[in-house]
């Protein structure tokens, strides 16, 4: 007999929902703990997930859902308890309880399942040896109880389930892992389990992370959300050491202070220095963001002095197309990061800049003021070389269709520059453009003509112009054709030429002022720009035509680009006169010749190379050359080169290599050719199973601007779906 009904009592569904509650539970115990996982780049593999654990979906448990029962026997003698048998299932919705044989007693709303059940629904699978539940009371008891996370490799065990009232449970000898469940290589455990589905909190008593048997974190008391909502508590642990430091260990807390705010405070110990206290602050509204950070280290014990760093980020959005923007960095001695910091960028800071701007767009205009300051961090950097202060910097652009393909387009700005030492004023600089755009298939053609003024309202100007003012005409023709041919039959290779005639007049600016005004770093982009000087303080003058050529082989069916090569020059008809003061002027023909090439065959190589050759002084200016490859299993290779002529000559190189199918070696050299010197050098050790890893690693680098060296040991515990222990240095390999 295999009766099929639609029973729609309401204390049977009290069964279902009972196991509900408690798996939930038992899950967000699990799930908690995923929360605070490291920032540690995470391993690729995975453990193999049980058969007949199906991928996660979504829960469906509408109330108006029916209760389907079906089993092989369904007996109800009178007023003795109705028994199913034989291949039993409840199912509603997505939710499915099988079983061997279920017994429920009408007078007393007990329900018996003397044997095996198996629950399963969108996000877990749950077995148990036996069961018992009062739908009266709303109360029962589950024994050697399994569960499984559904899409994941999460699983666990628990002694007893019980259902104390709808809205309490406990649970005994809880474990979850995400290795193997029969073997498992780690553990986090819990004695005992307290559910309060009212509150959405959970407690456990005796809590402790096991791996490889052994206790490495112990909790005697432990609180955690049952939602997805955040929960204040501990975070993992950091730790590493360093040659110059010693010991360096942080404990981050973090306070959930409402929905939209929160706090992490951060107790470091430097051994060699002493404890910082870091701490961060966030808030979120509908319309506003921000974050405010301080660190704070008492009686530096190496600098005999208070250490301290602070940080506000701030962002809003005013009205429709109207932000606000506030940016703000500072600490209390040039040496912060030199000491403190743990990346080699960290030596290379020269200024923090502070700003506040203001930032509306409208269809074909947009308009910034901002205000910005600089600290300077570098003691190499001479007072008159100091970045000025722009208080404020006020831009206006716009862009505005006029008849046909003529256009009319302007750019302005408007900056007061403020500093302690030397010159300082108001520079008010435009540029009204009427350009021609004709776009047809296989080529444009783009002349603009446009006026360029500036003028200066200068400070303490001594015995020059205080009121200096500087007016050319720009003109540009910028023209380019695109050939296309079959390269076979998945292949489409271009060949485009292009033209850039630039004419701007010679006019003296020996005697105008340098605000914020550098020569631009000479590249192929360079070769279409109608000025190489950043900042309005100078404008190139020009009677140039550049000639360059691209070729490009696409695939047909993505459109992606395999090969691209280009290379470009500059023919100079006058020599440019305008120089920065102090520099002189060229007299020259000819720019240097400019190549780039990209190979990109699959998604796992990239090649990249650039060069910069100068004809009249047969000499190499610029040179790079860049190498991504990725292998199918964990091997990987990087490799950088860059050379400026008398400034910079490194190269960098990063590896992976595995020995075994689980255990790899990392390393990193980076070499200053031009210094002589190792910039830095990294060697460790990963290894990694299916449901956890270790890295090991040990690291000299340059970290500060007289080439002093730090030596750091950092090692990183990853416990995959729970979290990382330890500190990893940063990720080895860029996208």
């Amino acid at each position: 007999m295999t009766p099929r009904s639609s029973f729609r009592v309401d204390r049977h569904r009290l069964v279902v929902r009972a196991l509900l509650l408690v798996m939930s539970g038992a899950l967000s115990m699990s799930l908690a703990a995923q929360t605070f996982s490291g920032a540690s780049e995470a391993p690729a593999r995975s453990c193999v997930v049980p058969q007949g654990i199906p991928d996660r979906g979504m829960p469906d448990r509408d109330a108006a859902l029916p209760l389907d029962i079906q089993a092989d026997d369904m007996q109800a003698p009178g007023d003795a308890p109705m028994r199913f048998a034989g291949n039993v299932r409840f199912s509603r919705g997505d939710q499915l309880l099988k079983t061997d044989e279920l017994l429920y007693d009408r007078s007393s709303g007990e329900v018996l399942l003397p044997g095996w059940l198996e629950y399963s629904d969108a996000v877990i699978r749950m077995e148990a040896a036996n069961a018992r539940y009062d739908t009266g009371a709303s109360s029962g008891r589950f024994e050697q109880v399994r569960y499984f996370i559904a899409g994941a490799a999460g699983a666990g065990n628990a002694s007893t389930v019980e259902m104390l009232d709808p809205e309490h449970a406990r649970v005994a000898g809880f474990d979850f892992t995400t290795c193997e469940l029969d073997d498992p290589a780690w553990q986090l455990k819990a004695a005992d389990v307290k559910l309060d589905f009212e509150r959405n909190v959970g407690t456990a008593r005796n809590a402790r992370l096991e791996f490889q048997g052994v206790p490495i974190l112990y909790l005697p008391w432990l609180s955690f959300p049952l939602n997805d909502e955040r929960k204040s508590g501990f975070l993992y642990p950091q730790f590493g050491s360093s040659s110059d430091n010693g010991i360096d260990l942080a404990i981050p807390y973090y306070w959930n202070i409402a929905p939209n705010r929160d706090a992490t405070f951060t107790p470091r110990l430097i051994g060699d220095r002493g404890v910082l206290l870091g701490t961060e602050f966030r808030y979120l509204g509908r319309r506003q963001a921000g974050t405010v950070e301080f660190d704070y280290l008492p009686d530096d014990r190496e600098a005999d002095r208070d250490r301290w760093l602070g940080r506000i980020r701030y962002q809003a959005a005013l009205s429709p197309g109207w932000t606000t923007r506030f940016n703000f960095n500072r600490v209390n001695d040039q040496d912060h990061f030199l000491d403190l910091g743990d990346e080699l960028e960290s030596s290379s800071i020269q200024f923090l800049r502070s700003d506040l701007s203001l930032s509306g767009r409208g269809r074909n205009w947009q308009l910034q003021a901002t205000f910005d300051t600089f600290q300077v961090l570098d003691r190499d950097v001479l007072e008159r070389n100091e970045p000025y202060d722009r208080l404020p910097r006020i831009e206006f652009d716009g862009d505005w269709p006029l008849i046909g393909d003529l256009r009319l387009r302007f750019d302005s700005e408007v900056v007061y520059f403020d500093r302690d030492f030397g010159v300082t004023g108001v520079r008010v600089d435009t540029l009204p453009e009427l350009a021609l755009r004709v776009v047809r298939p296989g080529g444009y053609f783009e002349p603009s003509v446009g006026l360029r003024a500036t003028a200066w309202s200068l400070d303490d100007a001594g015995d020059v112009d205080g009121s200096p003012a500087r007016v050319q005409p720009v003109v540009a023709i910028d023209t380019g054709l695109v050939f296309e041919r079959p390269a076979g039959d998945r292949f489409q290779q271009t060949l485009e030429p292009r033209a850039f005639y630039l004419y701007v007049p010679q006019r003296n600016q020996d005697e105008l002022p340098v605000f914020d005004t550098r020569e631009l770093t000479f590249s192929f982009a360079q070769l279409f720009q109608t000025n190489r000087f950043s900042g309005a303080d100078r404008q190139a003058d020009a009677n140039q035509l550049t000639l360059a050529l691209t070729s490009r082989l696409l695939e047909n069916a993505s459109g992606r680009s395999l090969l691209d090569a280009s290379i470009g020059q500059i023919f100079l008809f006058e020599d440019s006169e305008t120089q920065l003061p102090g520099i002189a002027s060229e007299s020259r023909s000819l720019s240097a010749t400019v190549g780039e090439i990209n190979w990109h065959p699959t998604d796992r190589f990239l090649a990249t190379a650039g060069l910069q050759w100068d004809p009249e002084d047969n000499e190499t200016d610029v040179a790079a050359f860049g190498l991504r490859w990725k292998g199918s299993d964990a091997r990987q290779f990087q490799v950088g080169y860059r050379f400026r002529r008398d400034r910079v000559d490194q190269v960098d190189i990063r590896a992976r290599y595995p020995l075994t199918s689980e255990l790899n070696l990392i390393g990193r050299f980076g070499y200053s050719f031009e210094d002589e010197t190792t910039l830095e050098a990294l060697a460790g050790i990963e290894y990694e199973s299916c449901c956890w890893a270790i890295r090991a690693s040990v690291r000299n680098f340059v970290n500060d601007r007289d080439q002093g060296k730090r030596t750091a040991f950092f090692v990183e515990l990853h416990l995959k779906g729970l979290g990382s222990l330890g500190r990893s240095p940063y990720r080895l390999f860029s996208r």
